[in-house]
């Protein structure tokens, strides 16, 4: 069931602009949105569960200026923005972890992921106008009548989060940080982080593909399969 209006406002720093999104997709909406929008543009939803899970949904649009081959890692950016955004909001000493490339799990439970889309016809060696991330979150799971027959996932309300709104506002905070990082200093810094979360032994290339017992999985490869989740969302 979507949530007509929102829980609170979000606060959220420049150059964000926050848009609720009363039902759809805020994935879909932020790539509607990006050409006439522009960078910052934030969009969110909540849903509560009755016959699907409960979801806390929001998107963000980016306007990198380099080429989509190396734009591409800002997924990675993003995933290490969301883990500290949650861990930032989690009751203490909850592992959270990566699912190559954009599956987030909390004490060894499926929370959600990351999703990635990009201008249309954008060429690899050129900057795109736009790119969208994403971000699906299981909120509860209160339409199962018992929540043991899917101990593959978790939800937020289940893990006693009692703000779900703050993880926002706090993912909004840690990208634009990590972005600045990666300006600054490298990408080998956000790699570092992204490989200590990750659920197995692998390390990166420097295209952001995963390198693991000797065979090689593109970054790109890896969004297009979305594991983490079906046609309905994260995967329960």
């Amino acid at each position: 069931m979507d949530v007509v209006t929102p829980p609170r406002s979000l606060v959220l720093p420049p150059p964000y602009t926050a848009h609720w999104l009363p039902s759809g997709d805020p994935f879909e909406d932020a790539q509607r949105r990006a050409a006439d929008e522009g960078a910052g543009t934030l969009v969110w939803r909540g849903s509560a569960g009755h016959d699907a899970p409960g979801r806390l949904d929001f998107a963000v649009v980016l306007e990198p200026d380099m080429p989509l081959s190396e734009a591409r890692k800002a997924v990675l950016a993003g995933m290490v923005a969301l883990a500290d955004a949650v861990a930032a909001h989690a009751p203490p000493e909850r592992d959270i972890r990566f699912d190559w490339p954009t599956g987030l799990v909390l004490d060894g439970g499926r929370l959600g992921g990351m999703r990635f889309a990009v201008a249309p016809d954008t060429q690899e060696d050129a900057p795109p106008d736009w790119m969208v991330l994403g971000v699906e979150l299981i909120a509860d799971r209160d339409h199962l009548e018992q929540a043991g027959t899917h101990p593959g996932s978790v939800s937020l309300k289940e893990e006693e989060f009692l703000d779900p709104p703050a993880i926002i506002e706090s993912f909004a905070a840690h990208l634009m940080l990590n972005i600045d990082r990666w300006t600054h200093a490298g990408f080998d810094t956000i790699v570092q982080t992204y490989v200590g979360r990750l659920m197995e032994d692998a390390a990166l290339g420097d295209a952001g593909e995963r390198i693991c017992d000797g065979s090689v999985e593109s970054l790109e490869t890896g969004l297009a399969k979305a594991d983490w989740r079906d046609a309905n969302g994260p995967r329960l």
